[in-house]
C-alpha cells in the first residue's frame, strides 16, 4: 500500500497539477506569450526531476536492494537460461518501444483527419494538449529534449513496473498487478489529452509484462528509451522551419503555426509535464 501511495501521490498527481498549471496559463495567457513560454520549458524541468526523485527515494525505501526494487528477480531466476531470457525480452522491448511508436503516431493522425479532432472548445484549433505543448517547446534543443526524455522514461520504468509492480504483486494476483500499475500509467499522462491515457495504459500492460516475464526492468527500460529516441527525433525535425511556414500574419498565427509544428500529442512520450 506504500508503494501504490507513492506512485500514486506523487507521480499522477504532479503531473496534473503540472498540466493543470499550463492549461491555465495558456486558457488565461498569464504573463503574456514570454510568461506562457517560460511556464512550458519550465515544466518538463520539474517533472523530470520529480520523477527521478520519486525513483530516488523509492530505492532508498527498498534498501537499495534490486529484487525489491523490481530490478532483478533474485537469484533462482540468474544463471545462462534467465540472461537468455532476458536478452530475448529486451529484444522483444526494443521492438515493442517501436511498434508501439508507430502505432501512437497511425492513433494521432487518424485522430487529426476527424473533423474537429485536433481543435479546441467549440472547433476552432487551439493547438496541442498541455502536456504536449509543454514537451513541444524544446523542440528546439534535441539534448535537453532527449535527456530529459531518457531520465524521465528510466525514472518512470523504475517506479511503475520496478518498485509499483513489485510492491503489488506482494498483494494481488500478477495479472491484477499488472492493470493496476498500467491504469496509474494511462492517468500519469492525462496532461497530453484524452486518447493518451488508453494509449499509455496498454504501454504500461507490455512493458509489464515483459518486466514479469523476464524477472527484470531492463526489457521495460529498453522499450520505454526506444520509444523515447523515437519521439524526440520526430519532435525535434517537426520543429525546423520549413517552407510551408506562414510569412506575417498575427502573432496568434505564428504560434498556432508552431504548435500545429509540434504534431498531435497522441505522439508524446509519458507527458513530461506530465
Amino acid at each position: 500500500m506504500n508503494r501504490l501511495l507513492l506512485v500514486g501521490a506523487v507521480a499522477p498527481a504532479f503531473a496534473l497539477l503540472l498540466g493543470a498549471v499550463i492549461a491555465a496559463a495558456v486558457r488565461f495567457r498569464a504573463g503574456g506569450a514570454g510568461g506562457r513560454a517560460a511556464v512550458e520549458r519550465l515544466a518538463p524541468v520539474l517533472y523530470t526531476g520529480t520523477v527521478c526523485a520519486a525513483a530516488f527515494l523509492s530505492a532508498v525505501l527498498s534498501g537499495f536492494d534490486p529484487v525489491r526494487l523490481g530490478l532483478s528477480a533474485g537469484p533462482d531466476r540468474n544463471g545462462p537460461d534467465g540472461w537468455a531470457v532476458v536478452t530475448a525480452a529486451t529484444a522483444a522491448g526494443v521492438l515493442a518501444g517501436v511498434l508501439g511508436y508507430f502505432a501512437e503516431l497511425l492513433l494521432a493522425h487518424r485522430a487529426a483527419a476527424v473533423p474537429g479532432g485536433a481543435s479546441g472548445a467549440g472547433g476552432h484549433p487551439e493547438g496541442p494538449a498541455t502536456g504536449t505543448r509543454s514537451v513541444g517547446a524544446w523542440a528546439g534543443a534535441p539534448r535537453a529534449l532527449l535527456a530529459l526524455g531518457l531520465l524521465t522514461g528510466v525514472g518512470e520504468e523504475v517506479l511503475f513496473r520496478g518498485y509499483l509492480l513489485t510492491g503489488l504483486r506482494e498483494a494481488l494476483v500478477p495479472w491484477a498487478a499488472l492493470v493496476v500499475q498500467a491504469a496509474l500509467f494511462g492517468v500519469h499522462h492525462a496532461s497530453f489529452g484524452p486518447r493518451a491515457v488508453p494509449a499509455k495504459a496498454v504501454h504500461g500492460l507490455l512493458w509489464g509484462a515483459l518486466t514479469l516475464g523476464s524477472g527484470s526492468l531492463l526489457p521495460a527500460v529498453a522499450a520505454h528509451t526506444v520509444f523515447q529516441v523515437l519521439v524526440c527525433r520526430r519532435l525535434t525535425r517537426a520543429a525546423r522551419p520549413t517552407d510551408t511556414t506562414q510569412v506575417g500574419g498575427s502573432p496568434d498565427d505564428h504560434e498556432y503555426d508552431h504548435d500545429r509544428a509540434q504534431g498531435s500529442a497522441a505522439v508524446r512520450r509519458p507527458p513530461m509535464a506530465r
